[in-house]
């Protein structure tokens, strides 16, 4: 089980170099969030310009990714910056590189230990190039009405009702009289936010911001000045928003107030700043 993450920025994270054996030597990592017991985890991955795994890659985790910046290219697929992919466990070739570096947002759903047998894949890879793909703009949800959402469907399991997608959230967007309703959810959510900013009750989350939310969290309500963009993850069943009866305050000006588990802890108020807009 992954402790409450709400939130972390990466940037305060150190890198660390992953070793010669494992799926991908030589390329660094951040932790984003780990289950100690299976080793699954959602993570930054940095490869270095030229990096490459030539022979068997395959992994017996699912694999699942965003690519922030830079170039990844998994078996004559190039994955470009803005691309996502899934890689079933098992499924693979004999050739993973970044020619000019990248940098990846990255979720295991075990440990990614290399996979030497025969057995195929359980599905097919996916890989979708989210820069040139429409914004829905159908979300009908009133409550959240004053946020403009628009998603960008990435992946949603036909089983288990799990859905990955890119959430876009208007400027100016404000809770009708600074209050409104919190909602909950019966399974984890995660989010990474890309670009822009947003605010609720633990501070103001910039790109690079992290959480993991347990199951059954109350949150919100949430606004931005200037827009938002997050890659978000529901995890663990089919996606339900569900209201509070009453209603929480919002504020611009909250201050940073994370929930953290101990190993993070120590990073809370570290220093950092958000780059200057002038």
């Amino acid at each position: 089980m992954r402790p409450h993450i709400e939130f972390i920025q990466a940037q305060l994270l150190p890198w660390r170099r992953i070793g010669s054996g494992a799926a991908r030597p030589d390329a660094e990592y951040k932790f984003l969030s780990r289950d100690e017991e299976t080793g699954a985890c959602s993570a930054l991955i940095r490869y270095p310009a030229g990096w490459r795994r030539a022979g068997d890659h395959r992994i017996v985790a699912d694999e699942e990714f965003y690519v922030l910046d830079g170039q990844l290219i998994v078996d004559g697929e190039n994955y470009s910056h803005d691309h996502y992919g899934f890689i079933p466990a098992r499924h693979g070739g004999n050739d993973m590189s970044a020619p000019a570096g990248a940098v990846v947002l990255t979720f295991l759903n075990r440990e990614p230990d290399l996979y030497r047998g025969d057995q195929s894949p359980a599905s097919d890879p996916i890989h979708i190039d989210a820069l040139h793909m429409p914004w829905d703009m159908t979300l009908n949800d009133p409550k959240l009405a004053h946020l403009g959402i628009s998603r960008k469907d990435l992946r949603k399991d036909p089983v288990t009702g799990e859905r990955t997608f890119l959430s876009m959230i208007l400027p100016h967007s404000e809770p009708p009289g600074s209050e409104g309703p919190q909602e909950h959810h019966p399974i984890v959510e995660e989010s990474y936010v890309i670009s822009g900013s947003l605010t609720g009750p633990h501070g103001t989350m910039a790109p690079g911001a992290y959480f993991w939310r347990p199951p059954a969290i109350p949150h919100g309500p949430f606004g931005t000045r200037w827009g938002c963009v997050c890659l978000i993850r529901f995890v663990g069943g089919k996606h339900v928003n569900v209201w509070s009866e009453t209603n929480a305050p919002f504020d611009f000006a909250a201050p940073y107030d994370p929930v953290l588990p101990s190993e993070l802890s120590a990073f809370a108020y570290a220093p950092w700043t958000p780059p200057p807009r002038y």
